[in-house]
């Protein structure tokens, strides 16, 4: 047989065997990542927001709660359901008033202070808060009597229950890290309760009893986001100039109520 077609097959052979393998496919690319809205670069300059929130028409009548002979001698045979607190000329007291885009901005000039909730004749005071979520809630006990403070975040995840037996005690309790609602209740005296709204920023506040409250921010677009756990959600865009004050109101109108029990989960 000639050498040449004895060698044709090893040839053919080595051939295919020192062939390169063809290039891998490459993946497809994966959809750019959003970039996270800038932070505000150099001095921050500061102005202010002062408003006043009203509930417009006849609001519904408080409801009165029975208490119990174990405590009537300290907090009477009847307290007041404290979830809608309606003042003169329909101020609102204890809504709470957040900024939208709080999580983007710098830190304000000063950190709030610890959010107290005191147990005041058989009622929570305030009856609602706003806190930063991770932060602590303080708890005072200033009445004679044993409480329980039993905290529920959101629908049905239990955050704390702490006994407070004694007169001027006080504790202090984590709050949930993630915002939301948590719900104050006490087991030994049901008709009380409370609501903590929770924020991931620390731009917030609540209206006083004549239904005022102030906000010191960034200068920029801001909206203004309001909160009560009895009226839907609203919200209003406001624009701060540095060194000056933007006055607002804002108003829910009584037929928007919700009726029933208080403390379930509201709007965010």
């Amino acid at each position: 047989m000639p050498i040449r077609s004895l060698l044709a097959p090893v040839l053919l052979l080595a051939a295919t065997a020192c062939r390169e393998p063809p290039p891998p496919v490459a993946p497809p690319a994966a959809p750019p990542v959003a970039a996270a809205p800038a932070r505000p670069t150099g001095p921050v300059r500061w102005g202010d927001i002062e408003g006043r929130v009203r509930l417009t028409g006849t609001p519904p009548p408080a409801p009165v709660l029975a208490t119990s002979a174990t405590v009537a001698h300290v907090c009477g045979d009847q307290a007041q359901d404290r979830s809608l607190v309606v003042g003169a000329e329909g101020a609102l007291a204890h809504a709470v008033v957040s900024l939208q885009d709080g999580a983007g901005l710098p830190a304000p000039e000063s950190p709030a202070p610890a959010p107290v909730l005191d147990q005041k004749q058989c009622s929570y005071e305030p009856p609602s808060l706003a806190a930063r979520a991770g932060t602590e809630l303080v708890l005072r006990n200033s009445d004679p009597l044993v409480h329980n403070v039993r905290a529920q975040f959101g629908t049905n995840r239990s955050v704390f229950n702490v006994g407070m037996p004694l007169e001027g005690m006080t504790l202090r309790r984590p709050l949930p890290a993630t915002p939301g609602t948590v719900h104050i209740r006490c087991d030994v005296h049901p008709w009380m309760r409370a609501v903590v709204r929770t924020f991931d920023h620390p731009y917030f506040t609540t209206t006083a009893t004549d239904g005022r409250f102030r906000l010191r921010v960034p200068e920029g677009s801001h909206t203004l986001i309001f909160w009560h756990e009895r009226l839907p959600a609203r919200s209003q865009t406001v624009t701060v100039r540095a060194g000056e004050t933007v006055k607002i109101d804002e108003a829910w109108d009584a037929a928007a109520f919700h009726q029933g029990a208080p403390g379930k989960e509201g709007p965010p």
